[in-house]
C-alpha cells in the first residue's frame, strides 16, 4: 500500500511539474508575442508620427511657396500694410518699441519681386533675437540684410529707473521679402 501511495504521489508530482511546466513555456510565448506585437506598434507610430511632422511641415512649406508665387508686377499696398502690421503686432507682443518702419521696392534679379524694410527698434538682446525668430517663423521668403545694434541713448532719469535691468538696444534692421513671378 506504501508503495501505491509513493507512486501516486509520484505521478502526481510528475504531472504537476509538466502542467506548471507547459504553463510557463505557453506563457513565455504569449508574453513574446505580445512584445514583438508591441514593438511592432510602437514601430508603426513612430512612423505615423513622423509621417504627421512631415507632412505638417509640407504643408508649412506649401504655404509658403503658395505665399511667394505671384502673376503681379509688385507687391500690393495691402501686401506691404498686413506685413507692416504682422511686424507691429510681433514687436507688441515681445515689448519692442518700434521708432522707424519704412518700405521700398527694390531692383532685383529677373522674375523675382523685392521689398526692402528698413526698421530702427529699441529692445533687449533676447527680445531683438525672439524677434528676428519670429519674422523667421513668417510664411514669406525673407532675407534679413544687415542688423546693427548699439546702445539705446538713455536719460539719466531713465538711467535712475533701470539700473539693475537688462539694457536696452537700438537696433537697425534691413531685410526684404520676395516673391517669385508666376510664368504663365
Amino acid at each position: 500500500m506504501k508503495e501505491r501511495y509513493t507512486i501516486m504521489v509520484l505521478v502526481i508530482l510528475l504531472t504537476a511539474v509538466i502542467f506548471f511546466t507547459l504553463s510557463s513555456n505557453m506563457l513565455k510565448s504569449s508574453l513574446d508575442k505580445i512584445s514583438d506585437y508591441d514593438n511592432r506598434i510602437k514601430t508603426a507610430q513612430e512612423k505615423l508620427n513622423s509621417a504627421r511632422i512631415l507632412e505638417e511641415q509640407l504643408s508649412q512649406f506649401a504655404l509658403i511657396i503658395d505665399n511667394s508665387l505671384t502673376k503681379e508686377g509688385a507687391f500690393s499696398f495691402d501686401e506691404i500694410n498686413e506685413f507692416k502690421r504682422r511686424i507691429g503686432e510681433m514687436a507688441h507682443q515681445r515689448s519692442i518699441s518700434i521708432t522707424r518702419l519704412a518700405d521700398s521696392n527694390k531692383f532685383s534679379l529677373p522674375g523675382l519681386i523685392e521689398t526692402t524694410y528698413n526698421m530702427e527698434l529699441e529692445a533687449t538682446y533676447i527680445q531683438v533675437g525672439q524677434f528676428i525668430s519670429d519674422i523667421e517663423a513668417m510664411d514669406n521668403l525673407i532675407k534679413i540684410h544687415a542688423l546693427d545694434i548699439s546702445p539705446a541713448q538713455v536719460s539719466n532719469s531713465q538711467r535712475d529707473q533701470s539700473t539693475g535691468g537688462p539694457n536696452r538696444y537700438r537696433v537697425t534692421l534691413e531685410l526684404s521679402i520676395f516673391k517669385v513671378k508666376r510664368e504663365v
